[in-house]
């Protein structure tokens, strides 16, 4: 065992008691098969949310909950790991939402709203006012770049799609370069999934759009394992191309399921579980390492999924969605 690893001791037996606290599937499907959102909301004041749901008056206010308990997440383990500069990489994805949608906010007069998350490592308010005020000198280095990418080129494109694109881009090229200098082999592996995951609905997206080889090449994320000239090469054949050539690798049933739906249903719904569980499954290593940053990378995984899947019970509730309907759109939890 690496001895960097042995200074993970404390925060991982913390992790490990807190791991008893997530939700197993019981206490989901319970909320599941509740008759209305209250009463969805009323078993999940039966779990560690307790607090939060009695700080609520209404069900609609039920995204605090959710926003509140993910920003204590990523505060308890800045508390407690040795490193949190690495578990503060995975808050970094919250910050590119932020810009995102204040980025789209300024230049296409869309409502920011209750859009943005308070988890990332910038405040909100501080990275509105950074954008208004077009002043982001104290932005970190990898987002300024971005940024100013996203302000010089807008401005002669009008093209909003580059928003996305060069966030994502400079985003995970930052991530799995510092993986890699830091030797977070659990982070490294986690990235470049995410990435293969995002390239592979990238080009499920461009095929339905029609789009051309050059679209591809720009919205592409070269950081993954599957490579570029592996997609321009099946850009233009039936998509059971595509699940043939992976049918060997990891991605196999990822992509049979979801792109059995794509075609059927033209839905990404199911693709966007699977690549959900595909991530869960690969990070449950954790659970099995007595030391190391693996088990802290898992239980944050593990909250997130938990709370998209609150999410989607309570959206699911409030809008009369068949029981069924909600549960197949469910992730896989990570206990």
């Amino acid at each position: 065992m690496p001895a960097n690893e042995t200074v993970y001791a404390y925060a991982v037996g913390r992790v490990r008691a807190l791991e008893t606290r997530l939700l197993d599937k019981g206490k989901l499907e319970r909320m599941v098969e509740a008759a209305s959102g209250e009463e969805a909301l009323k078993v999940l004041s039966e779990t560690d949310y307790a607090n939060l749901v009695a700080e609520q008056a209404s069900i609609y206010d039920f995204e605090n909950i959710l926003q509140k308990e993910i920003v204590n997440v990523f505060s308890l383990m800045r508390k407690i790991s040795p490193q949190p500069s690495l578990t503060d990489l995975l808050s970094l994805k919250y910050d590119v939402h932020n810009l995102k949608v204040l980025l789209k906010a300024k230049y296409l007069g869309e409502d920011s709203g209750n859009l943005l998350f308070p988890v990332g490592t910038i405040p909100p308010d501080k990275l509105q006012n950074m954008i208004t005020e077009e002043n982001i000198r104290d932005l970190p280095v990898v987002l300024r770049a971005a940024v100013e990418q996203i302000m010089d080129e807008f401005i002669v494109s009008r093209d909003p799609q580059i928003i996305d694109l060069y966030l994502d881009q400079h985003l995970y090229n930052h991530l799995i370069t510092v993986a890699r200098e830091k030797r977070a082999t659990v982070l490294e592996g986690l990235f470049v999934r995410e990435v293969d995951l995002a390239n592979i609905k990238t080009f499920l997206r461009i095929k339905r759009m029609g789009r051309s080889k050059e679209f591809f090449k720009k919205a592409f994320l070269p950081q993954g394992t599957l490579t570029m000239d592996f997609f321009i090469s099946l850009l233009e054949e039936p998509l059971d191309f595509l699940v043939d050539r992976l049918s060997m690798s990891d991605y196999e049933a990822v992509v049979s399921e979801g792109v059995r739906e794509w075609q059927e249903k033209g839905t990404i719904t199911r693709l966007e579980k699977l690549s959900d569980d595909f991530l869960t499954e690969y990070l449950q290593q954790g659970k099995m390492m007595p030391f190391g940053l693996a088990p802290l990378i898992g239980y944050i995984h593990a909250k997130e999924i938990e709370i998209k899947n609150i999410r989607m019970i309570l959206v699911g509730k409030i809008n009369g969605l068949p029981i069924e309907a909600i549960r197949e759109r469910l992730r896989n939890v990570y206990i």
